[in-house]
This record gives C-alpha cells, structure tokens and sequence, in this order.
C-alpha cells in the first residue's frame, strides 16, 4: 500500500530558503567582529615580544649607560620564528636613555604588511606605544595614528 499524501512530512522548498537567509543574514552580521578578535589575538604576540625586548633595552642601559645602537640590539635581540606575525624588529632615535623600538607586521587577518607597533622610551624611563592600526584592534597602551576607528 502507497502511502498517502497526508502521511509524507518534510519542509518545503521556501521554508529551507527562508532558514539559509537568516543564517546568512546573522553570519554577516558576526564575520567583522570574528575578524577584530583574531586581529587582537595576533597582536597578542607581538606586544609580548615588545615587552621581551623592552627589557633587554632596559638592561643594556643598566649596563652600558646609554640605548642601544642598532648594532648593538641586533646582538641581543630575540630571533623571530618564521612563522611570527612580526616581520623586523628594529630600533631608532637613540640618545643617551631613549629612543624607540619598532615592531613591523607581516600581513595578516585584519593587519596589511609593514603596518607596526612603535614602542618609544622618555628620559624618564616610561615606555609609549604608538601604531598605524585601527584604534579597534590595538592593545590598551597602544595610541593609534590611523585616524580611524573601522
């Protein structure tokens, strides 16, 4: 025996349609911030690597009265793995006890190659970050020099 039309159950072509347009609607909705989350993790790395090499300046002043040349950082600072968001770490603008520390991104979720982190120490041992990512995605030190919150 058949069975009869009453007795088939399923849904219909247009309540699968109108289910897949309120996933996509609501996976639409989430993606931007999906991608600032993984932008934020990724900085996490690169702010430790900051703090890592801060400390290794703060030493050398210890030791030698005065910031680092690039010569001399290139000796003591850290390697970084190959696959690390950071593409260079370098310094710049030293005099006696300041001077800054520039990390420079690869390109990343939500970052675009040579964007960077600056980490500039004062005369009164104080460390300042500034960068040229969103305000958004920067940790909460950080001073964004883009001029846009996206």
């Amino acid at each position: 025996m058949l069975p009869s039309r009453l007795t088939i159950r399923g849904f219909t072509l247009l309540e699968l349609m109108v289910v897949i347009a309120i996933i996509s609607i609501l996976a639409s909705l989430s993606a931007p911030t999906f991608t600032r989350q993984i932008t934020k993790a990724k900085l996490i790395e690169v702010q430790n690597l900051a703090t890592q090499h801060q400390s290794l300046i703060e030493e050398f002043i210890l030791l030698h009265g005065s910031f680092p040349s690039e010569t001399d950082f290139n000796l003591i600072k850290h390697a970084l793995d190959a696959d690390s968001i950071v593409k260079s770490i370098t310094v710049n603008d030293q005099s006696k006890g300041t001077g800054h520390i520039q990390l420079t991104l690869n390109d990343s979720t939500g970052i675009t190659e040579n964007q960077y982190l600056k980490y500039a120490r004062d005369t009164n041992r104080n460390w300042h970050c500034t960068s040229d990512l969103a305000a958004n995605v920067l940790p909460l030190p950080c001073k964004s020099l883009a001029g846009d919150e996206q």
